[in-house]
């Protein structure tokens, strides 16, 4: 198998086929990368800052691959949610509306992202994301159609290029030395493949009330012209802010309204702006509520998603890859699609766990790796151990850096799993030594009881029987939404009596692994 089919996907759980890009060009310097991790706990901080020439406007030459990076950003930090018939549909939806354009500067494409908060964002060039989060908030068409065209006209209005930048907790790894900067960092660089922004920050985009008011009036009348509902738009984000003050606290920060803000007369201007606007409806490519919520039944919910891994009191366990580490408490645990790891909250030592960097028994790789490391910057390991873990083979390296202003330690370890080789990069203070060397080492299977715990949280449609409750529907489906919740998430009012053969979206819960 080629060397470039290697990577880790915690989201389909299993050896991709498809070539990795080729790289962007990487800084040098490990402490960036710590910068580009704070980027991906905020996925509107992807919108095109890079892409900016320097009197702040795209030339055509900049568009196109300035744009790309951003999208493979996305996609490889985030995840695409692999639901064909879903985004087929929300492709369909998106389609209808741009042909209303009078030109259009790009070829739209419309994705899903495998994000559990409510969101939805563009890229300058074209691209328009939605999260399965948003997705499960979807009541009608007209909805749907609504929250996209307001992302189309923040593209075909060039809004990304009038941004207001923010700082978003830079941080900085104060881990100088010549392992550091000449190989550690090249070696991240490979695994994350990403490019950061300017040095020495990490930036947020968020759009000002003008351009939101602006992508309100003229998505609203966009989605009149495709024969969708206008006032539909006013539905959509006020269950969207009903369902945000009830999510927990840790998913508020990538939900919608952090990249859009709103203020409290925001639903009412658009309701009096869809008064004046006229339409005439369209056939709806889901014909009928059931038709629409059909395409929503089983869509995952909440932050974890298992075919992605789960992150749960700073252990990561992948269940289709039988695999679980224990990061070191208090640290920053980030799990994407194509590497999970942790940071120091002091920013002195990290953990990355992804692909290896080419084929070959794990004594291959690691002599491979050794041979470069001599040959070319001259340096040899403090020590090297073939350690036989549960999980399979591994071969672990250690190696010191006293070139910085702090002494550092360095572990690198290969495991080869169920035909997959990983690579561990452990780097930090000596400070840090044993919880590095620990954590690299607990790389082990999971237990039976670990593999029953991990569930399954999807949307389900049922249906009401006349005169039921929110209360007496969810203890007769056990439905694990509260109430409340129940309420927002079906755009029904807070106290509810519902009607015979009534179609309602529950949360619903089995297990991952049967």
């Amino acid at each position: 198998m080629p060397a470039d089919t290697h990577r880790v996907c915690w989201l389909h759980a299993k050896m991709t086929s498809s070539p990795l890009p080729p790289d962007l060009h990487m800084p040098s310097n490990l402490m960036n990368y710590i910068k580009r991790l704070r980027l991906i706990q905020m996925i509107s901080a992807t919108l095109l800052l890079a892409a900016c020439g320097s009197n702040g406007v795209m030339t055509s030459a900049e568009k196109q691959p300035a744009g790309d990076e951003i999208v493979q950003q996305i996609e490889e930090q985030v995840g695409i949610y692999p639901a064909e018939f879903l985004t087929a549909y929300v492709d369909a939806v998106g389609r209808r509306l741009i042909a209303g354009l009078a030109t259009t500067p790009y070829y739209f494409r419309f994705r899903i992202i495998d994000q559990g908060e409510p969101n939805a964002f563009s890229t300058a060039n074209g691209y328009i994301y939605i999260s399965r989060g948003l997705l499960a908030l979807i009541n009608s068409e007209d909805e749907l159609a609504g929250i996209l065209a307001h992302q189309i006209v923040h593209v075909t209005q060039r809004h990304h290029m009038q941004q207001d930048r923010r700082d978003n907790q830079p941080g900085v790894l104060v881990l100088p030395g010549q392992i550091i900067n000449k190989v550690v960092a090249a070696d991240i660089s490979q695994t994350i493949k990403a490019q950061l922004g300017e040095a020495g920050k990490a930036h947020t985009a968020t759009y000002d009330l003008d351009q939101e008011n602006q992508a309100d009036r003229l998505g609203m009348q966009m989605a009149a012209r495709a024969g969708y509902n206008p006032i539909a738009l006013a539905t959509a984000l006020y269950n969207l802010e009903r369902t945000v003050r009830l999510l927990p606290d840790e998913q508020h920060e990538s939900a919608f309204f952090t990249s859009h803000p709103t203020t409290p007369e925001r639903i009412t201007d658009i309701e009096r702006e869809a008064e004046n606007i006229l339409w005439t409806p369209a056939q709806p490519f889901a014909q009928s509520k059931q038709d629409l919520l059909d395409r929503l039944n089983g869509l995952s919910w909440g932050a974890n998603n298992p075919m992605q891994g789960i992150l749960q009191d700073q252990q990561f366990m992948q269940p289709d890859m039988d695999i679980s580490i224990q990061f070191p408490a208090g640290w920053n645990a980030v799990n994407t699609p194509i590497f999970v790891g942790a940071f120091a909250p002091n920013n002195q030592a990290l953990i990355i766990l992804g692909s290896a960097e080419r084929p070959g028994s794990v004594a291959e790789v690691a002599a491979d790796f050794l041979t470069e490391l001599s040959s070319e910057e001259g340096l040899e390991p403090t020590s090297t151990d073939s350690v036989e873990l549960d999980i399979g083979p591994a071969y672990l390296v250690q190696l010191e850096d006293t070139s910085g202003e702090l002494p550092a330690s360095i572990y690198y370890m290969w495991v080869n799993t169920r035909g997959t080789t990983f690579r561990f990069i452990a780097a930090g203070t000596d400070l840090f030594r044993d919880q590095l060397r620990d954590t690299v080492l607990s790389l082990r299977n999971m237990t039976s009881e670990e593999k029953a715990s991990i569930a399954n949280d999807h949307i389900r449609t049922i249906t009401a029987n006349a005169g039921e409750s929110i209360q007496e529907l969810s203890e007769r489906t056990g439905n694990l939404f509260s109430p409340e919740m129940t309420t927002a998430v079906n755009g029904l009012p807070d106290i509810t009596t519902l009607k015979q053969h009534q179609l309602i979206k529950i949360l619903y819960r089995e297990p991952y692994l049967r």
